[in-house]
């Protein structure tokens, strides 16, 4: 068993917060040591550290309400199993919390308990990054201003936002010496933003080429 000083060292909760995650909210404690009682010294088991370090890494990213609303999800759906038994995960902007599920299904436990929550896991692999080697890689649902990318339409193809006129007709155009209003006259539905944007991400395609 771990008190408390220890407890902090291996989970990464400061002392406060462990005294303040002890307290009985509206849906009791966030946790508490199990048998532990008012007056006596708390010690936490090695689970209660592996669910601890789950809880700190949560509030890197999202509020203790939405913590505590997974973690009754959680007591209310599996009262049997300890916090350390589940794997939570918030999203990127920390709007919800999904749980994976013992069938390796993302739950939203959160805004919208119990249903799917896969995208909100997939919305960091959508969010743009730099690779090691400093590529910066494009957000994946806008990988240019005013150019969308969207499963259901053209399978996927990057299009002109709200369209389904994909980038390299409108990009081909603007390389041949098209003025936009030009272009607008051919495609009605492309705009001076997507028009750019499908040349920004037609140059991108270009470099990422000759690099290759």
């Amino acid at each position: 068993m771990y008190d408390t000083r220890m407890t902090s060292a291996l989970s990464g909760a400061t002392v406060s917060q462990l005294q303040f995650w002890r307290k009985p909210g509206r849906s009791g404690p966030l946790l508490a040591p199990a048998g532990s009682e008012p007056g006596h010294r708390a010690l936490y088991s090695f689970e209660d550290v592996v669910a601890l370090r789950m809880f700190v890494l949560l509030r890197q990213r999202t509020s203790l309400q939405r913590i505590r609303k997974a973690v009754s999800f959680l007591r209310d759906q599996h009262p049997e199993s300890h916090l350390s038994a589940h794997s939570l995960k918030a999203s990127p902007r920390g709007r919800t919390i999904v749980w994976l599920s013992d069938d390796g299904d993302y739950i939203d436990v959160v805004e919208r308990p119990g249903h799917p929550g896969f995208r909100v896991v997939m919305d960091e692999i959508f969010r743009p990054f730099v690779t090691e080697d400093g590529r910066s890689v494009p957000d994946l649902h806008e990988p240019a201003p005013g150019v969308t990318i969207d499963g259901d339409v053209r399978s996927g193809y990057p299009v002109l936002a709200g369209t389904r006129l994909p980038f390299d007709a409108v990009s081909s155009l603007a390389e041949d010496g098209l003025t936009d209003e030009e272009i607008v006259a051919l495609y009605p539905t492309a705009t001076h933003v997507g028009i750019a944007g499908a040349l920004e991400f037609a140059h991108l395609v270009a470099r990422t080429t000759t690099a290759a």
